[in-house]
């Protein structure tokens, strides 16, 4: 399971998702979109949240 809270990522915004990856890029994907107007792509964030993954759970 993975997470990402909105101001993580500098944004006075108390968003957070948690679950798999895919669905929390996707539902974080379409919270960014629909509440600030940035399209980041699927991809990018993908990245981004892996990246905030501890490393033992990418071995998982």
């Amino acid at each position: 399971m993975v997470s990402i809270r909105c101001d993580d990522c500098g944004f006075d915004c108390d968003y957070s998702v948690s679950g798999d990856l895919e669905q929390v890029v996707f539902a974080y994907w379409n919270h960014m979109a629909n509440e600030h107007g940035i399209e980041y792509s699927p991809e990018t964030l993908g990245r981004y949240v892996k990246k905030k993954i501890p490393q033992s759970v990418h071995a998982s």
